[in-house]
């Protein structure tokens, strides 16, 4: 009988393997063939019959879409380790939130597993990592070499098979209705996420999105892994595969172990790729180590290393290349045909499609793995190093911690950032009893934030300016663009006050900080009141604003019969084009949380015309007037398909047309409101009669790899800027004099009308100005002179009606929660009714 006994477990193996189904017999074709999809139901339903089939891997739901979709995480490892999940997320936890002490580190380290989490699909239109991931998990489940038995015993693999359940299924149905026809390519016509398109991975400090919620509980909260690895596909031509290291510049905020880290990880899968002879592997361009915001990036402020690749794609249909497809050099100057340091085996062009893309990621899914495998108690101690580390530096001050009064004009924005804090993993208390701190008396229910945390990183980056270093080409060449953003100052952006106190203070503090939305205030500093405003219009109960722009209510205020406008609901129309802008998303996004009723507009409502008998305001998203106007007409080259060229089907092309925009402007004649959020302020600026001159002409967007285009030598790649505003307006109730707007590029005006006939149907007043002076609070500005003192905000009156013009944008990703009022202000102005 013993010398049955391995041959009966050699069996058991065997028959085990069997019963857990290969990708292909599920789908019916192999993930990664050439012009086919699995979509989310499709997907889940292989990882559901791996579940049933097999003890290595554990299917959780975790949360639901915006859409409401399910979303799905797979713990993939040996079946003694997920017989004992709990116990290992506990001292992961434990380890991750520095708990322990360094003897009892020192053991669970030796207990504990590496965590390591691998998603795939959060953009949706970049189709390889969700047709990747039924390899990767049948891989893990049947693979009995060394390296994988030694990963399933040393390491638990949080898989996610798809990120963005929504966009995946969105993306494969149009594949499929338009795969063999004349529009096969085309880009999809409206966002792949219900508000965010492609910035679902700018939401991760923020916060705003299901999904991005969901997911941070499980890294920073639930599970804290050792590794967080996001897939992408967007590497610059020719390179085959992004991997790290990052680009300059660095964040100093992210801790150096961190970094090297990430380096180290970066190293192992470019050795893993020579070994494997798969050339193209990139390094070191465009994706910096800056910017705080995306899944890879905000983890790294966690002590966790976040780490990106950018595998190239063509979509479902693969493309070959000759050699003189090939560019000579990258965009930062590498040469693309000669090995370089960063770039040691360049690719030479060949046959590339889903299956090319599949195999690199799994070659990138294993390099990580193994060497998670290979040192699980070097990732656990660090892990606790780390937050140790953290902890100790924030005792000692400079900062001690941060304060945040419940007692000022936004309350309800100081709970939401402190909110989104918390989500985070950041640690915050609530003040039991008044105290003093820096010499100022606090009272009891102050929020209180210690430097002194596991996450100080993060707390520090968010909480304090950022000065974006100016990194040249030489002694004095132009300056690297930031990969995003440049700055994000949390409480700039969202209008709360914090107090950063240096020294180190007393005071009676209850962990439980207590972070329920308040109630709606009827004060119009606060946010709420926009919810007070429709919550109580809904109830039919009268509501007007005072000549000092107080909220009145019939029967409650004494002052109601000295109101100058008298409320309705509104009755917007915001304008969604067939390009997927996700201006118009975010726009979307915040109208639905203070829930403004509004009705998605598209090309033929414009063209049609009859817009004021429907709507009292329109709201054009930030949109150039160009694509407003005409969008992709029929039979152009869609913008955005990848891998060539592509026919848009001829219901989404095109755009509003003059007809639209005659219609726009009688609209607004007739007593319409008009709002425009930065380069769709063009349209009316060039095609009405305005008074208004631009002073720059500056894009909105940026790009990975390259040097700042500045029109009259100002360029803003996404900072935070100082505004005057002028108070004594309804569109400006609320907010303090001295504030910060956001800007990616932006407008600023001068007004051109003489005094003397600025007046009447032709008013236009400037209601925010850039700052006359210290323009700049927090990341990089250059060329600050041409729009110091000039108009950002523009009130003009056009007939019976009236233009709102933004030179930047007051929603932008739904962060700037201080510049919100100034569109709330507009839309309810525009429905209401002068007395």
């Amino acid at each position: 009988m013993r010398r049955l006994r391995p041959f009966l477990v050699f069996l058991c193996c065997v028959a085990a393997l069997a019963a857990v189904p290969e990708p292909k017999e599920h789908f019916g074709f192999s993930p990664g063939d050439d012009n086919k999809l699995v979509d989310y139901n499709e997907l889940i339903g292989y990882f559901q019959k791996l579940q049933s089939s097999s003890d290595r891997i554990k299917l959780v739901p975790f949360g639901k879409t915006s859409m409401g979709k399910p979303m799905y995480m797979a713990f993939l490892s040996d079946p003694a380790n997920l017989a004992k999940l709990d116990q290992y997320r506990g001292i992961n936890r434990r380890l991750a939130l520095g708990l322990a002490s360094r003897e009892e580190a020192q053991k669970l380290s030796a207990d504990g597993k590496a965590i390591v989490w691998i998603d795939s699909g959060l953009h949706a239109s970049e189709v390889a990592p969700s047709q990747q991931a039924p390899h990767l998990a049948y891989k893990m489940l049947t693979g009995e070499s060394e390296e994988v038995r030694r990963i399933r015993r040393n390491v638990i693999l949080i898989q996610v098979p798809c990120i963005n359940p929504d966009g995946l299924d969105w993306i494969a149905h149009w594949h499929r209705k338009n795969a063999g026809t004349p529009y096969e390519g085309a880009p999809l016509p409206h966002l792949y996420h219900k508000y965010a398109g492609h910035d679902n991975n700018r939401d991760w400090y923020m916060l705003n999105l299901e999904e991005t919620r969901h997911v941070t509980r499980q890294l920073f909260q639930e599970w804290f892994p050792h590794i967080v690895y996001n897939q992408h596909q967007a590497p610059p031509f020719p390179a085959r595969i992004f991997v790290p290291p990052y680009a300059e510049p660095l964040n100093p905020h992210i801790p150096a172990p961190v970094m090297e880290g990430i380096h180290l990880i970066g190293a192992v899968m470019k050795e893993r790729f020579a070994r494997e002879n798969k050339p193209g592997v990139l390094s070191y361009w465009g994706f910096d180590a800056w910017w705080n915001g995306g899944l890879r990036s905000v983890p790294a402020f966690h002590n966790m290393h976040g780490i990106l690749t950018e595998t190239a794609g063509t979509g479902p249909a693969p493309r070959s290349y000759a050699a003189r497809d090939l560019p000579d050099r990258f965009g930062n100057g590498i040469p693309a045909r000669e090995p370089s340091v960063f770039y040691q085996r360049p690719w030479m062009g060949g046959r590339w499609g889903m299956r090319e893309a599949v195999d690199y990621m799994l070659t990138a899914d294993f390099a990580i793995l193994d060497l998670a495998a290979s040192r699980p108690s070097h990732f656990l101690f660090k892990a606790w190093d780390l937050a140790q580390s953290n902890i100790e530096l924030g005792r000692k001050g400079k900062p001690f911690a941060y304060v945040v009064p419940l007692d000022q004009g936004d309350k309800y924005s100081a709970v939401e950032m402190v909110r989104r804090l918390e989500m985070s993993g950041v640690t915050v208390q609530r003040a039991k009893a008044a105290f003093q701190a820096a010499g100022k008396s606090y009272p009891a229910g102050t929020l209180v934030m210690p430097a002194g945390q596991p996450f100080r990183p993060y707390l520090v980056d968010l909480m304090e300016p950022q000065k974006y270093p100016e990194i040249k080409t030489g002694q004095s060449g132009p300056t690297k663009r930031p990969y995003d953003v440049a700055g994000w100052t949390l409480p700039m952006t969202m209008g709360v006050q914090v107090d950063r106190i240096d020294e180190r203070f007393d005071a009676p503090l209850d962990n439980d900080p207590d972070l329920r939305t308040p109630a709606p205030s009827t004060d119009r500093r606060d946010n709420s009141s926009f919810l007070a405003t429709i919550d109580l219009l809904k109830k039919g109960v009268s509501l007007r604003w005072g000549p000092d722009g107080a909220l009145l209510q019939e029967g409650k205020s004494p002052d109601f019969q000295k109101g100058v406008y008298e409320l309705r609901t509104p009755r917007v129309a915001l304008y969604e084009p067939h390009s997927a802008n996700m201006d118009t998303g975010w726009t979307q996004w915040m109208l639905d949380a203070f829930r403004v009723p509004y009705t998605l507009a598209h090309n033929d409502d414009f063209r049609n015309g009859g817009l004021r008998s429907r709507f009292d305001t329109i709201i054009l998203a930030s949109q150039s007037a160009q694509s407003i106007l005409h969008g992709t007409r029929e039979g152009e080259s869609s913008a955005g398909s990848r891998g060539g060229q592509s026919r848009q089907r001829p219901e989404f092309s095109g755009g509003i047309t003059l007809s639209g925009l005659a219609a726009i402007e009688e609209f607004v004649k007739a007593g319409g409101t008009l709002i425009t959020f930065d380069t769709a302020g063009e349209l009316p600026v060039q095609f009405f009669p305005l008074p208004l001159t631009a002073r720059i002409r500056n894009s909105s967007s940026s790009t990975a790899e390259g040097a700042e285009t500045p029109t009259n030598g100002f360029y803003s790649p996404g900072s935070v800027l100082r505004m005057t505003v002028e108070n004594g307006s309804p569109l400006t109730a609320g907010m303090p004099k001295d504030a910060y707007l956001f800007t990616t590029g932006g407008q600023a005006w001068d007004i051109n009308l003489l005094s003397e006939f600025n007046k009447g149907d032709r008013e236009t007043k400037a209601l925010v100005r850039y700052a006359g002076a210290n323009l700049l609070a927090s990341g990089w500005l250059s060329g600050e002179k041409t729009i110091t003192g000039k108009a950002a905000m523009v009130h003009a009156r056009h007939g019976q009606g009236q233009v709102v013009l933004f030179g930047f944008r007051p929603q932008f990703r739904g962060q700037t929660f201080g510049t919100f009022k100034l569109v709330l202000n507009a839309i309810y102005l525009g429905s209401a009714k002068k007395l």
